[in-house]
């Protein structure tokens, strides 16, 4: 696969709790940052306006401090979304979100061709190419945050799928009887090891009395969340390390499945919980060990990522690079004449 990744990028990374975006140049550095709250609760132009008033800042900034003019935008986004046409499908952490074409809101704003990937796919990109799976043909990128999620590397090429929606790791089964997801499935990774399930699960402790530790934390004060579960069980509550322990099986579970499914070289899990939770690996490993089939016994390898709450931001560097120009993919930018620009040269 040819990579061209030599020309400056304008990053957007929408989350559900936070917009950021950044000028990337080819030496992968991250420029004029910017952030700011989501708040999908305004719904979804408010959200696109503060997506536009954010990306416009680093422009600005940019240009003043003598910095090239981005060749194009990249946008990494909560999924499902059909990257192709640039439309955010129906993401569960942007509840208002359905079928918005995000590329073309945007490109009409920044003048500029945008593009549009799924977070995860956005952070295998950037892990594959320049971190822990870096070397390798086929890796597998899993984040453990907020929700659960993932990105495929198979034969040296992102694996999108027949409809673009390949890579959902965090609804893979791992528990028949589980609990509901959030997006309706039963037992799915994610309703078990994601923030929100955590979350969730802390919450019940706290309706049956079953957790002191997490009860005289919250009265503090502090909201319950998953960080505040992890902060009971590293005080020794012993409800609270279940919850996790529950948790790490099931990532550990899930990676068996990937690598039974897709013989990886290298399991990269990122995110935030991940970044913050050693032990997380110490589980999955054990588990991946105690699950996979003889024959890919020791196969593949379970990496803590290494580019952090980059990898959102320096994924698009290549992703916008490879898209410029591929009819492919809409860029969502017109000129006053109807014609489509794809070369991120200014409108005139």
């Amino acid at each position: 696969m040819d990579h061209a990744d030599d020309r400056p990028v304008l990053a957007i990374d929408l989350g559900g709790t936070q917009i950021r975006a950044a000028l990337v140049t080819p030496d992968r550095t991250v420029h004029c940052r910017r952030s700011t709250d989501t708040r999908d609760e305004d719904g979804v132009e408010s959200v696109i306006a503060r997506i536009a008033a954010t990306a416009a800042d680093v422009l600005a900034e940019a240009s003043g401090t003598g910095l090239p003019r981005p060749v194009g935008a990249g946008i990494s986004s909560p999924g499902p979304l059909d990257a192709r046409r640039g439309i955010v499908l129906s993401p569960p952490n942007l509840r208002q979100w359905q079928d918005v074409p995000l590329v073309e809101a945007l490109a009409a704003e920044l003048e500029l061709p945008c593009y549009l990937e799924r977070d995860t796919n956005v952070a295998v990109m950037a892990e594959w190419r320049y971190g822990a799976a870096a070397g390798s043909t086929d890796a597998v990128y899993v984040t453990v945050s907020t929700g659960v999620g993932g990105g495929i590397i198979s034969g040296g090429r992102p694996l999108a799928g027949a409809h673009g929606l390949a890579g959902e790791a965090g609804h893979l089964v791992v528990e028949l009887d589980g609990p509901v997801c959030g997006c309706g499935g039963i037992g799915h990774v994610e309703a078990i090891a994601s923030g929100t399930a955590i979350e969730r699960e802390a919450r019940d402790l706290l309706s049956r009395g079953a957790s002191p530790t997490l009860a005289r934390l919250a009265a503090s004060g502090a909201p319950v969340d998953a960080e505040l579960v992890a902060r009971a069980a590293d005080d020794g509550d012993d409800a609270c390390a279940a919850v996790l322990d529950r948790a790490w099986v099931a990532i550990g579970a899930a990676c068996a499945s990937l690598v039974n499914l897709l013989n990886p070289e290298v399991i990269v899990i990122g995110g935030g919980i991940a970044e913050h939770r050693p032990r997380l690996f110490e589980v999955a490993r054990r588990e991946l060990e105690r699950r996979v089939l003889p024959a890919l016994a020791g196969t593949a390898r379970i990496e803590p990522a290494a580019l952090g709450g980059d990898v959102s931001l320096i994924g698009l560097l290549p992703i916008v690079n490879d898209r410029i120009g591929d009819p492919a993919y809409a860029s969502g930018l017109r000129t006053s004449r109807g014609a489509t620009t794809a070369e991120g040269a200014p409108l005139s």
